[in-house]
């Protein structure tokens, strides 16, 4: 062989495995990794694989691992790395855009969102929707923490209690006042946190992070109310205005109580999306002309 047909040789070698190599898609740069997902810890029997890889996702952003700002591996990446269909994947994902817990930026990726201005991280129970899709912001401010007497939260969180009280600011519009029970020693990140840490949290990541439960069985009664006057104090509304009162039970899984919350909602021509458990089975109801 000459040198000129060797050199061509080699050359054409060089380029067919280079040509080969480009099939092979390029890991993101920046990227957080499928690796660091817990998937198998969170695809449990019962429970549909794309609320399992999104309970997965939020325990890694919420544990750190991936932190505000870091970028997502793309959907193809995922769905090469996981024992997941694509399906399943931007099923998923789409749940984590509407819960403001990803950010999807056009031409950019998909990333963690950002710690914002004081405004809840994907909030559950408080979820006031917005003209045009969305829901409204929730601004909550932490008013006390104490331990609870007994009382009809005692049948679900037990003995000994913690109650955090909270006012959530919705939008600019209103105030709604949250009384938080629980049991300080399931959940004692909630009993020991401090106050600027714990006025930004959203309790039901807490609960995740600290005990690696999610929120399944959700029970919730609403019903016509009165406000009584020290809390229609803290929401700057009148003493005995009429309002709606939310009890809401929480369980992990099916059986294992996590907390009991209550809600009071002055009147409001918003409607407020509940959900119907852990998988986020939404229904809407209408709270009233103000």
């Amino acid at each position: 062989m000459t040198r000129l047909e060797s050199t061509r040789s080699r050359a054409g070698t060089k380029g067919a495995q280079g040509a080969k190599a480009r099939k092979v898609p390029a890991q993101d740069a920046g990227a957080t990794q499928p690796a660091d997902l817990d998937l198998p810890r969170f695809l449990r029997p019962g429970l549909p694989k794309y609320v399992g890889l999104r309970d997965a996702m939020v325990h890694a952003i919420t544990t750190g691992k991936w932190p505000p700002g870091a970028r997502l591996p793309n959907e193809n990446t995922l769905a090469g790395s996981l024992p997941l269909s694509l399906g399943t994947i931007q099923r998923a994902l789409r749940m984590l855009v509407d819960d403001g817990v990803i950010v999807r930026r056009p031409g950019a990726g998909t990333f963690v969102a950002r710690a914002s201005d004081g405004a809840m991280h994907a909030p559950l129970h408080c979820r006031f929707v917005e003209e045009g899709g969305g829901y409204l912001p929730v601004y909550p401010r932490i008013l006390a923490r104490y331990e609870a007497e007994a009382g009809a939260w005692t049948a679900v969180v037990g003995q000994g209690a913690m109650c955090i009280e909270r006012s959530l600011r919705i939008g600019d519009e209103f105030t709604v006042f949250s009384r938080f029970y629980f049991d300080p020693t399931r959940l004692p990140a909630l009993a020991t946190l401090g106050a600027t840490e714990l006025a930004a949290a959203n309790f039901k990541d807490v609960i995740l992070r600290a005990s690696g439960l999610t929120i399944g069985r959700i029970l919730q009664y609403l019903a016509a109310s009165r406000l009584p006057a020290n809390i229609a104090q803290a929401m700057g509304c009148r003493a005995g205005a009429a309002c709606m009162k939310l009890d809401i039970e929480a369980y992990g899984g099916r059986e294992v109580p996590l907390y009991y919350q209550t809600l009071w909602i002055p009147r409001t021509s918003r409607r407020l999306e509940l959900a119907g458990d852990g998988r986020d089975v939404p229904s809407l109801v209408s709270l009233g002309g103000g």
